[in-house]
This record gives C-alpha cells, structure tokens and sequence, in this order.
C-alpha cells in the first residue's frame, strides 16, 4: 500500500510498496478515509521528538471506513503489546461502518487508568506516534476505539474530532461555569476549537493572536472580542473587555466602538476605557478588584499556541483565583512563571494533554450537532502521494496560510 513514513529526524518518505497490515484480535482493518496534519507532526519530522526506534507512518488524526473485523478476543484478554483492545459489550461495527480513529490506547490496569485519569497512562500507545498512523491506504486499530460516525458528519468533518477532543479535555480540566469569560491564546486549529467549545459551555470568549486571518476566523466562529497581542496591549486591554463582558455590556453596540471589531489598533480600542459609555450602557463603572487595577480579568485563560512567553502570559493575564490551562505544546522550553504572583492570587495553572475517557465522542457529537464548526478549518484536501509536497512542505512554510491539510482519498 502507499504510505508516508517517518524514519528519523527530517526523513520523511513517501512509500508506494508499505506492508498492507492486518487486524489482530480484537482489531479492525481501515481503508483511510482522509487524515490531516497536524503542527506535531511537523515537529516530530523536524525535531525528532517521540522516537520509536525504527519507521513509523505519521498522521494521528485519521478516520476511516471499516473494511475487515479481526477476531474476537478471548474474555479478559489482550493481545501482546495492545493494550486496551477489549471490545465492548455490544460491537456496533460492521464492515462499511465509517469511523473517527480515538487515537490513544491506554493499558486499562496502571495507577493513572485505575484512577480515571487514563489521558495519563504510563503504557499508552498511539495511533501515529508509537504505532502506525493514518497516513497510509490502510490501517489497524482497536475496534472498541473505532468511533461511528453519524450520517450527517463527513468524512472530511472526522479527522478534526482530534482536535476538538483535545478543546473538550481542556474546557473539562479548566471547570468552567456558565456565564464566565474565557480568553484562548492561539486561534490555531485546537484554540479555535476551544473557542468554540467554551461557547457551547456557555462562556463569552476573548481570541489573542497575531494573525489577522485567524482572528477574522474566530470572529466569525463565535468569539465576542478579538486581539491582536502585535498591535495593542493585551496586558491593559484583557482585563477591561472581560470586566465588560462580564457586565453584560455588548462591546459593538455603541456608535463610538461601529470601527472597533477586529481591536486592531489601540485608537479603536480607546472606548473600553471605563467612563461614559459604560455608565450608559450598564448604569455603574465595571466592578474593582483591587486598588491596584480596577479591573478583574478572565476567569479562565487557556493556552494553545505552545509559543515562547505564552504560558507565562496566560499565568499573569488571569484574574486572582482565577485558572489557566496549558495545552500548547512545543519543543522548546518555555519561561517560568513567578510563584509568588501565582501564590497572592491563588491561580491554578495546569497543563492538558490529550484527551480523556469519553471525549472523542463528545467531539464526535459536538460537530454533528453543529456546536463546533470544523470545515473552516479545512484548507486543502491532498491526495496521499502528494502528501509531503502539498502537506508537510507547505505547513513548514513560514508564510502558510492553512490550518489542516487533508491527505487522503475520501
């Protein structure tokens, strides 16, 4: 079968003539669908990172159509080396089912699994990194990790339940409230993602970033404030929004603030300052914290850009007692954060990695029903033996202007 293959640091090949797998127990064969790169894959190919030892075929968001079932396996058993395999109770699978590929397998019996926290498996594998991906004609997987996908998602829609699973565990790990304001820092694919996914929590969302495209996308995609961090001061102006957001102010119903919807400039954003038109738009001055700023800030700030200085900004820019959430990911070490800022105001910053237990069928769901939009998210659709040129070659551009790329056939 035709499959792109990682062989080392910066060695990526396409290969016409890849061994076409088969399903072991408990497994089911794919015929992939489309599977789309993500910004790890661009760093596993250039920096090395998650080295198995020997040829792996990338591509860790995938979705597929089941082709063959592999047999059942014995009770209470798991093959070698898979763990997690067990089917359930009622296999809803069938040759022709499409899927969405749940792409961690956790071994079920180690402290993190028992503990119900398996997102933290010590002997988790994973479609892609540790095993073969879905970069590839064909593919194998565990059946009971194999999510149907419902008539009205596409099989271009599937991939991107990824993504969303990942927005889904950071909405959950940063224990939001209806009605609270969140700011999402990286309107990527998974912040704008997030973005979408606070909304569907019932939270009003601030989008940072520095592109004009993205923050134009996250506008359009539900954000109630964007801000451009190259172009005005986040720091000041973070803090103002979310005291008027949360008091029920609309920022783009006065006249004064018609030029204001993309806050890119600080002349545009001058009338957040508090004053009159706050006074009457909500009869009283946004409420004070302290007598050091009168502002209270975010209640929740997740980060998913992985960019140098984020993290510490998310950290610095959340209100006191506030959360921030770190799901950005990137080679390099990030700055600390200072602990006695984080000790005064009692924030609680944590890291999000992946997905939890059942949040790739809330994202499977969260698409189908509408309440996150993915197909803007779409840039290209690339045949796989295309994939490196048209996918790989051009999300390392500098100037790229694509979100996911999609390889495959459909």
């Amino acid at each position: 079968m035709q499959a792109i293959v990682l062989h080392g640091k910066q060695d990526l090949r396409f290969d016409p003539n890849y061994p076409t797998p088969k399903p072991a127990a408990g497994e089911v064969l794919l015929k992939l669908t489309y599977t789309s790169i993500c910004a790890t894959d661009i760093e596993m190919w250039q920096h090395g990172m998650f080295n198995t030892g020997g040829p792996r075929i990338q591509g860790h968001e995938a979705a597929g159509i089941v082709v063959e079932i592999g047999p059942p396996l014995n009770p209470g058993s798991a093959s070698p080396n898979q763990p997690n395999t067990t089917l359930p109770e009622k296999n809803t699978l069938s040759v022709g089912t499409r899927v969405a590929v749940e792409n961690v397998r956790t071994c079920g019996h180690c402290f993190f699994c028992r503990k119900g926290t398996s997102q933290l498996c010590e002997n988790g594998r994973n479609f892609g990194f540790s095993d073969d991906g879905g970069l590839a004609e064909y593919g194998v997987w565990p059946a009971s990790l194999c999510i149907p996908l419902p008539d009205n998602m596409t099989n271009e829609e599937a991939p991107l339940a990824e993504p969303t699973s990942v927005a889904v565990h950071a909405v959950e790990n940063a224990n939001v409230t209806i009605g609270e304001i969140a700011a999402v820092i990286g309107c990527g694919v998974v912040g704008l993602c997030t973005l979408q996914v606070l909304r569907a929590a019932g939270l009003s969302v601030i989008a940072i970033d520095p592109r004009e495209q993205s923050l134009k996308l996250a506008k359009e995609l539900g954000a109630a404030a964007t801000l451009d961090p190259t172009k005005v001061d986040v720091a000041t102006l973070l803090p103002k929004i979310s005291d008027a957001l949360r008091s029920g102010l609309d920022l783009f119903s006065l006249p004064e603030w018609e030029g204001a919807r993309g806050w890119a400039t600080r002349d545009q954003v001058t009338a957040v300052t508090p004053g009159a038109n706050e006074k009457r738009a909500t009869g009283d001055k946004v409420a004070t914290s302290s007598a050091q700023s009168p502002y209270i800030g975010p209640d929740v700030i997740i980060e998913t850009a992985g960019a140098p200085g984020t993290g510490l900004d998310a950290a610095n820019w959340v209100r006191r007692g506030g959360r921030v959430v770190i799901v950005g990911f990137s080679h390099q070490t990030q700055d600390g954060i200072s602990f006695a800022r984080a000790h005064m105001g009692e924030k609680t910053i944590m890291g999000s990695s992946a997905t939890s237990t059942g949040g790739y069928q809330k994202a499977v769901t969260l698409i189908a029903n509408g309440s996150v939009n993915v197909k803007p998210l779409i840039s290209a659709l690339v045949p796989l033996n295309r994939g490196i040129e048209d996918g790989f070659e051009r999300m390392l551009k500098p100037e790229k202007d694509v979100y996911r790329i999609l390889v495959g056939n459909g």
